[in-house]
């Protein structure tokens, strides 16, 4: 097993890339503020929605922190619970759920950009951990990859993940 990734995989790259991106889009938001503001929904909505976005987020986030932790240390490929519905569940935490929750809260039209972002580039980043799953796992992750999605599978969404 000498192509195992680390236990943080892409995940440093990942969170450095999206927090600069996502602070140029809170700087460029606040300097012209406010022109970038969600108008077109009353703010309660964007509260309600923020708030469960973030609250479906963290507890997918801790089960995928927990969940890919025990079988790292395990040398065991997960193919069941969370990792059932899609194969980097920590990253769509992230993407799908706590940042867009985090920028409804915040009210920013630009900032909607930055899961966008994090999106892309997650699909770019993420060949590095897939390669390693393929070196370590073989034909057992292949059939995975072939068979779940990298992200959300959520009707139309899936056929892009």
């Amino acid at each position: 097993m000498t192509d195992k990734m680390t236990l943080r995989g892409v995940g440093p790259k990942f969170a450095a890339l999206s927090a600069i991106y996502g602070l140029a889009a809170v700087i460029v938001s606040r300097y012209f503020d406010p022109f970038f503001q969600i108008e077109i929904v009353p703010y309660w909505i964007l509260l309600m929605l923020g708030i469960l976005l973030i609250l479906i987020g963290v507890p997918f986030l801790i089960i995928a922190i927990l969940t890919v932790a025990r079988a790292y240390h395990a040398d065991k490929l997960v193919t069941d619970g969370i990792y059932k519905f899609c194969r980097h569940p920590l990253y769509a935490a992230w993407v799908v759920f706590i940042v867009p929750g985090i920028v409804l809260l915040v009210n920013s039209w630009i900032g909607l950009t930055t899961p966008v972002f994090m999106y892309f580039i997650l699909r770019i980043l993420v060949q590095e951990e897939e390669a390693s799953m393929e070196s370590v796992f073989g034909l057992e992750y292949l059939e995975y990859k072939k068979n779940v999605p990298c992200i959300m599978p959520v009707g139309w969404i899936k056929s892009l993940v």
